[in-house]
């Protein structure tokens, strides 16, 4: 036995699975996060156009991958989105997402394109709840969003940009205002970067979002987007929907399997020091 005894190894066998054991709770399922990333910016006709190059997804992504998101589990869809966009994407969560990971999922958009042309309330709600996972986000950003945020049974956070008879505001190059694509994303992964939970994230984001509204677009814009023929356009009143019980953190942790030859390594070492 190359000067290993047989009753040698039997006497390390215990230490040997210890060593084992100890590999394959690293190995074990982490916790994942997967998101469905969703922002339109040419419209069919009958909407204006938000010519903003996609970077409400763009700061979203960057905003998950500092808490630990990969890239790979972040399902993009820009332009040309239907109901069976946003039906794909939901089942893209649930065929990936396991029930200790985290799934998001974010649409940025006319409300009234939501409304009519996605057939949201008719459609969305049922399609969501068949995500049996604890640790569901919904974020969306438009007009009227809150009057999208589903009732569930299930736990989840909905969160959105105005409540449900509130205009919403995103700002284009050519206005010349410091905010390109939509305010309230913007602040909303502004504050989000850093190691808090969701509820404080939205917390810290609604005053930041009302003060921008109030302070920068409002002189810029009052005479263009009259306040009384845009309901609360510059006073908005975000909306969280807080189903889930305790707090939601969206950091993730990989952990690596020790490399093989680490473990054998230690298996070496045991069986010397025994010797």
């Amino acid at each position: 036995m190359c000067g290993f005894p047989v009753k040698r190894i039997w006497r390390h066998g215990a230490t040997l699975m210890v060593i084992l054991f100890v590999v394959a709770v690293a190995s074990d399922d982490p916790a994942e996060g997967w998101a469905v990333l969703m922002e339109t910016n040419d419209f069919p006709e009958g909407y204006d156009d938000l010519p903003v190059d996609f970077v409400d997804i763009e700061r979203m992504q960057d905003m998950l991958v500092y808490h630990g998101w990969q890239k790979d589990h972040m399902l993009i869809k820009k332009d040309g989105i239907t109901p069976e966009t946003v039906k794909e994407g939901l089942e893209y969560l649930k065929e990936n997402a396991d029930k200790n990971d985290i799934v998001l999922f974010y649409i940025g958009s006319h409300g009234g394109y939501i409304r009519h042309d996605l057939r949201w309330n008719e459609t969305f709600p049922l399609w969501w709840d068949e995500i049996a996972i604890k640790k569901r986000v919904l974020i969306i950003d438009s007009c009227y969003s809150g009057s999208f945020l589903p009732e569930s049974d299930s736990p989840y956070i909905g969160i959105a940009s105005v409540s449900a008879e509130e205009s919403g505001w995103a700002g284009i190059p050519e206005e010349g205002l410091p905010v390109i694509g939509f305010v309230f994303t913007y602040y909303l992964c502004e504050s989000m970067k850093s190691d808090i939970p969701v509820e404080e994230g939205f917390e810290q984001t609604v005053p930041k979002v009302r003060e921008y509204m109030r302070e920068v677009v409002y002189p810029a814009f009052e005479e263009v987007y009259p306040p009384e023929d845009y309901h609360n356009l510059y006073d908005p009143h975000p909306v969280m929907d807080d189903q889930y019980p305790g707090y939601l953190h969206l950091g993730v942790e990989r952990t690596a399997p020790a490399p093989v030859f680490l473990v054998l390594l230690g298996m070496l070492v045991v069986i010397k020091r025994k010797s």
